[in-house]
């Protein structure tokens, strides 16, 4: 079962990812769901489910015409025959730090997934802030198809010391995670099978998602034990 502080994380970056949806929430542009099923990248039969996928709405980029028996495509689906999500989030509590990063690989060997965020809560400290919460360390790592990994420290010390991170503060640049939006319409053509993207683009293509650590620091603080 999920504890609060993972739901709590969950449901935050939902919201960051709804927010150029304009507040339309029937068929908007962009969709997300909480653990969808997906087929294992690594194609042996078997299912996987991320804590968040992000995937274009089919007004945009059409339903997989032929994804095969393992719906590994190309294009790829979910197991229910919809676009495949573009981008991951895997949140990890009582994961490993190697398990988050070993599940986050995988899921970047499927071409179709554009990019995935994943996010360590490490265990509390004993010690406590100038606010009275226990202290906590907290890593964020993005993958990109074709670009270096990046990764932040995010909580109120680092891991492995006492020593504060930077994150203490909203709308600090060095703790924010941009994402462009067109990753989610990710969508090349395939001559082998004659498949050819639609031309219609939402006109919210060219912005990004911007998460902020701090935020998602702080509804971790505010959600754990006291």
């Amino acid at each position: 079962m999920c504890t609060e502080v993972h739901e709590a994380v969950v449901a935050l970056l939902q919201e960051y990812f709804r927010i150029p949806n304009g507040g339309i929430i029937i068929n908007p542009p962009i969709v997300i769901r909480g653990q969808s099923l997906h087929p294992s990248p690594n194609a042996d039969g078997l299912g996987i489910a991320p804590d968040i996928a992000i995937r274009p709405d089919e007004a945009y980029v059409p339903r997989p015409p032929n994804t095969g028996p393992l719906n590994l495509g190309p294009p790829p689906s979910d197991t229910m025959g919809n676009s495949h999500a573009r981008i991951i989030c895997e949140i990890a509590v009582s994961q490993t730090y190697c398990g988050l990063k070993n599940k986050c690989a995988l899921w970047m060997s499927q071409k179709y997934v554009r990019c995935v965020l994943g996010i360590k809560l490490y265990d509390l400290r004993t010690t406590r802030n100038t606010h009275g919460q226990f202290n906590r360390s907290m890593k964020a790592k993005l993958w990109r198809q074709g670009l270096p990994t990046r990764k932040w420290h995010f909580g109120t010390v680092q891991k492995g010391s006492s020593q504060p991170t930077g994150c203490n503060a909203p709308g600090n640049p060095a703790y924010q995670i941009n994402i462009p939006i067109s990753d989610v319409f990710y969508d090349p053509p395939i001559p082998a099978i004659g498949y050819v993207p639609l031309v219609s683009h939402p006109a919210i293509l060219g912005g990004n998602f911007i998460i902020d650590l701090y935020e998602i620091q702080q509804i971790v603080l505010k959600g754990q034990p006291r």
